[in-house]
């Protein structure tokens, strides 16, 4: 470490240290801006520091663990050591921290929107009924105090400037959760009806709510209808009682694979399985938490030329048109299943749309960070 250098300290509790957003995108992107270190604190994971990015595990175990509570100490910690001139914090566990770190030290603070935390905690069922009021309340608490010490907002979701009007400022940035790297090559896109299987894909948070029991049961009904169906599911699942439930489920199908499951996945193994399979799955339960969202796996599904078949939402379907990328059906009014094969084996894919619009917006981070932050200290 360099103490001559810009520092830049980001960080979250239950993201690993090498999540797409934190490193793969914003901490990858302000890496390349001169005379910068970034320094990525997090979930425990195996992955080695590079030139001039860092990696500090915060965390290491299930979401519901008391030393959950010990990792924001754990990360002012780490700010003492590395000295940051900026952090940007991920999470609204890391907002009281950081808002003492800057009052006593001083540093620009920066929070990285990358949910609507008031609305996740009540309208999903992370928490009993009795106390999620009390812990939404607290969270937006937090975020309204942190806000008389906030130096800018980076904004995962366009809704965001609606939604959290009441606790962000300017200046802030939308930057959603795009695809990293180059339009893909095009290729050439084999019919579905000639391929010998169809590989169905569930990528992501494996929990109800994003619709993994729906995704199960649509391949489910395909399968019966036509052998060729298959499905993988791939990806961590918060919740070890609803991976139990889903390990249940599937039990008797060997045509449903799940990989993983009771860890994080590494990014790449998930493009990787976005790249092998032949559709994938939005199959999002409706959820005031998730309403108009645009999860990542949307881009990567459609830079990848993944034929989709997800569930309504306005923001979506307007993508699934743009794109000719897939179908927009009602999971839990399923339509036939030879309806529903004719539909997908006679549909065209991808013929229409822009992929550049698809991908990470690298030089309007970097751009709106060296106006506003690189040589304010």
């Amino acid at each position: 470490m360099n103490m001559t250098n810009h520092r830049i300290l980001i960080g979250s509790v239950l993201k690993p240290v090498n999540d797409s957003r934190m490193y793969e995108k914003i901490g990858k992107s302000l890496s390349l801006l001169p005379n910068t270190e970034i320094h990525i604190a997090g979930l425990k994971t195996s992955i080695k520091n590079e030139s001039n990015i860092y990696f500090y595990p915060i965390f290491c175990g299930s979401r519901m663990s008391i030393f959950r509570f010990f990792a924001p100490w754990k990360f002012l910690i780490r700010a003492l050591k590395v000295k940051p001139h900026t952090i940007i914090v991920s999470t609204h566990e890391l907002l009281i921290v950081t808002y003492l770190y800057k009052i006593l030290f001083g540093c620009q603070f920066i929070y990285d929107v990358q949910e609507n935390y008031y609305h996740n905690i009540l309208y999903t069922d992370a928490f009993p009924s009795l106390i999620k009021p009390i812990i939404a309340r607290w969270v937006r608490l937090k975020e309204r105090v942190a806000k008389k010490r906030m130096d800018g907002y980076l904004l995962a979701e366009k809704i965001y400037l609606t939604e959290l009007s009441d606790r962000i400022q300017e200046p802030n940035l939308v930057l959603e959760n795009k695809y990293v790297g180059i339009v893909p090559t095009s290729k050439e896109i084999v019919p579905i009806k000639d391929l010998p299987k169809i590989k169905l894909l569930y990528s992501g948070t494996i929990a109800t709510s994003y619709g993994v029991f729906e995704a199960i049961d649509l391949a489910i009904r395909l399968h019966v209808f036509n052998r060729k169906f298959e499905l993988t599911i791939i990806g961590f699942a918060p919740d070890c009682r609803e991976l139990t439930k889903v390990k249940n489920r599937i039990n008797p199908f060997p045509f449903i694979k799940l990989i993983s499951g009771n860890a994080p996945i590494d990014h790449t193994e998930i493009l990787s399985a976005i790249q092998d399979h032949h559709i994938g799955l939005l199959p999002y339960r409706f959820n005031e938490s998730t309403h108009l969202r645009v999860p990542t796996k949307l881009f990567e599904y459609f830079l990848n030329q993944l034929p989709v078949i997800c569930s309504f939402n306005p923001t979506w379907k307007e993508y699934v048109e743009m794109f000719q990328a897939g179908l927009v059906i009602n999971f839990s009014k399923l339509p036939p299943a030879d309806e529903l094969y004719k539909t997908i084996i006679n549909t065209s894919y991808y013929t229409a749309g822009n992929p550049n619009k698809l991908i990470w917006e690298e030089d309007k981070l970097q751009n709106w960070y060296s106006e506003f932050f690189l040589n304010k200290n």
